[in-house]
């Protein structure tokens, strides 16, 4: 709904507790010499108004993504999401056939050049084999020297096995399909790191936060439950897909049974400049019109019992309330029920049922 439209509602509400009267309260009562009846409230602080709000998802602070270093045609997978793990546990194979092929042909050619050396030293020292000969083997004897490593070193890279106790995330392959180097097969996470929450903010959000600002978690799975957490990674960039800046939340006191997964809400306490004002909140009841970011509402003035117009700057509504972000002070009386059949300077008289205080002025 559109700031506009919701200003509307906010008005149209007002109306309503009026049309209950079954008359125009301000022209009887004016006609009468009495004060217009109105409902009104104070204008409160709204601290939770002032709040980033972020919503993210819970995942391990410490998580690996698994991938085999060579291409190959997958064996086998043995684990699957949600599945625990034991640190050395085997989550997953290629089928080695080519690899032993490669690993044949790096020990034979290894094999070779071994016999080369050892076939040329004792020509070298009679003078039959000249110098070059003999380094040119010795080189050669090197290369399938190193070769074999590299070949064994990707054969041992053709297992996948579980880096630390903790629980598998994601699964991105399946057995028969073919994987290129590097290409994410399992993700699992490194147990006894704690948990984060993931969330992306908006510019204007992500400018009013820094690094160590305290957090207030709400996961969906546990409502009633206030987790707390600090904010200690804030992006550098935006992300390209969304245009949001991705930030880290570390998160302290998770209940038992919470996992990876889980759905939250975080509302993190923004950097204040110094002297700036908290947000304030009044009944959207209050509200005349609205034209973008400002609104109209009636202030009371104590003394005279009269009103006066005002121009406000509001932000957003938060349930019943619209949160005002300057034009009032904290305890301003606005005119919550009765505003739209008023005037500027129009004298009032304070009621706490609009109904009632009609029937009233009708009895003789």
């Amino acid at each position: 709904m559109g700031l506009s439209r919701q200003f509307m509602l906010g008005a149209m509400l007002g109306a309503g507790l009026l049309a209950g009267c079954g008359e125009a309260p301000g022209e009887a009562a004016e006609a009468a010499g009495e004060g217009v009846p109105v409902l009104v409230a104070e204008a409160r602080p709204a601290p939770e108004a002032n709040l980033v709000r972020a919503y993210g998802i819970v995942r391990p602070d410490r998580e690996a993504i698994l991938s085999f270093k060579i291409s190959g045609l997958v064996r086998s997978i043995a684990a699957d999401k949600g599945d625990l793990v034991k640190k050395g546990d085997l989550l997953a194979e290629l089928d080695q056939r080519e690899i032993e092929a490669d690993a044949r042909r790096a020990a034979a050619a290894l094999a070779k050049a071994k016999r080369d050396v050892e076939r040329l030293k004792p020509l070298a020292e009679k003078g039959f084999a000249s110098r070059q000969a003999i380094q040119d083997a010795g080189t050669a004897y090197e290369q399938a020297l190193a070769e074999r490593s590299r070949v064994e070193f990707n054969r041992s890279l053709a297992r996948i096995t579980a880096p630390a106790d903790g629980v598998v995330l994601e699964r991105m392959a399946e057995p028969n399909e073919i994987v290129s180097p590097g290409q994410p097969i399992l993700t699992v996470s490194q147990g006894g790191g704690g948990f984060i929450m993931r969330a992306g903010l908006a510019d204007r959000e992500v400018a009013r936060i820094r690094l160590g600002a305290v957090a207030h978690v709400t996961l969906d799975a546990f409502p009633g439950l206030d987790v707390t957490g600090t904010v200690r990674r804030i992006a550098a960039a935006s992300e390209a897909r969304t245009g949001t800046f991705e930030i880290e939340i570390e998160l302290g006191n998770l209940p038992e049974g919470a996992a990876s997964g889980f759905v939250g809400e975080a509302r993190i306490e923004p950097e204040r400049a110094a002297g700036s004002a908290s947000y304030l909140a009044v009944p959207a009841t209050a509200i005349l019109e609205g034209h973008g970011s400002t609104a109209n509402v009636f202030i009371v003035d104590s003394e005279t019992m009269t009103v006066r117009p005002a121009r406000i700057a509001v932000s957003h509504l938060s349930g019943a309330d619209m949160i005002v972000t300057s034009g009032l002070n904290p305890g301003d009386r606005v005119v919550s029920a009765g505003a739209p059949y008023l005037r500027p300077g129009t004298k009032i008289r304070i009621v706490t049922d609009l109904k009632a205080a009609g029937t009233e002025r009708k009895q003789p």
